[in-house]
């Protein structure tokens, strides 16, 4: 008697959790019939519980995919395993008012009574697709300023320095020190300007106005950003080594990008007196590639490592050190979009080791 109501209590605590579960939880067997659903299953489709228990799944199943559903259904039970369905994907589930529903699935093959069958988890994801296509749509219009805000903006930028230029070349003989000098300050700042419009319309174009990702040698782009940083390795006298890179899946206009970023990072940021050594390796994480990208220079102090990746933060000032301070913001933007992330590890006086991550040639997000 004791065991039988120990049974019959685990039985209810089992049965509890399962309708206590926050995402819709679905129980079919082998044959496709529905043998359990919870609550949040049940209020996710339009139905009851007992209106899904007995039906066969493709009551669930959009009228599109229906006809084909049966012959997957026996393809997944031939191998049973578990996988998720519709992450990124635009899947949906009929409900019983005809309507559907925006689902992501995950399914796991399961044992219940003595018989296969398959759980499936599901998600209702509305919410997250709305709040999807209005980021879309807010990027797609912050683009679109930030494109018509730089057009606008370069052309009284052009008549200015252009007439602070004519001014230089016409009365550089005619003014005294202070003036000159003021006119430097005006060439300069405008300059500047334009160089910061310029990288601000880059930056808010990486995520709309990249390619299609394909298979990329990273050995040929970490050479091509050599290629284009030739000038400045040379001035540096620096060292760049780069050793057997893979290949991996991306954007290679962007990984160029990205790649000379970095050695030109690790180029600028070297030590006084002391040629720069970069050395470019890989590592295999499974079903990602690790890229280092290490050098010798000044390092970054631990309180400044959360910050150098923030677009417009600079750690130091401009007279020291040139520059916008969006080049690692877009190195981060890059990667990201790439399904990767970036970090570094670095110590002051030794030297800073980029990391990042790129999805392997054939491996999806």
């Amino acid at each position: 008697m004791q065991e039988a109501a120990e049974i019959k209590l685990q039985e209810a605590t089992f049965r509890g959790l399962l309708e206590a579960a926050p995402d819709g939880i679905l129980l079919v067997d082998r044959s496709g019939v529905i043998a359990f659903a919870n609550a949040a299953c049940a209020s996710i489709l339009g139905y009851t519980t007992a209106e899904l228990i007995g039906q066969l799944i493709e009551i669930v199943v959009p009228a599109y995919i229906r006809p084909n559903h049966a012959a997957l259904r026996d393809n997944y039970f031939a191998a049973p395993h578990t996988r998720p369905m519709g992450i990124g994907l635009d899947l949906v589930a009929a409900r019983r008012d005809g309507t559907s529903v925006p689902v992501e699935i995950s399914l796991s093959p399961f044992t219940f009574e003595g018989h296969d069958g398959a759980v499936a988890i599901v998600r209702d994801v509305t919410d997250q697709r709305r709040l999807s296509r209005e980021l879309k749509r807010s990027n797609e219009e912050l683009e679109q300023f930030a494109y018509v805000a730089s057009h606008d903006l370069q052309e009284p930028l052009r008549m200015v320095s252009g007439y602070t230029q004519l001014l230089k070349r016409r009365y550089v003989d005619k003014l005294d020190t202070d003036a000159n000098e003021y006119i430097e300050f005006a060439v300069d700042g405008v300059k500047r300007m334009q160089s910061l419009i310029s990288d601000l319309l880059a930056f808010s174009r990486l995520s709309t106005h990249g390619k299609n990702f394909s298979t990329v040698d990273l050995q040929d782009v970490f050479e091509h950003a050599c290629a284009n940083l030739q000038a400045s390795i040379a001035e540096t006298r620096a060292q760049v080594v780069i050793e057997a890179l893979p290949k991996a899946s991306g954007d290679r206009t962007q990984l160029i990008q990205l790649a000379q970023n970095l050695i030109g990072n690790a180029l600028k940021f070297h030590k006084p007196g002391v040629a720069p050594v970069i050395k470019v390796t890989a590592a295999d994480e499974d079903k990602l590639w690790r890229l280092d990208v290490a050098d010798n220079g000044i390092g970054i102090e631990p309180q400044y490592r959360d910050k150098i990746f923030v677009i417009f933060q600079r750690l130091h000032t401009r007279d020291k050190y040139a520059g916008t301070g969006i080049g690692l913001a877009v190195c981060k933007k890059i990667v990201e979009r790439h399904h990767g992330r970036i970090w570094i590890d670095s110590e002051l006086e030794v030297g800073t080791t980029f990391h990042f991550t790129l999805l392997k040639e054939g491996v999806r997000s």
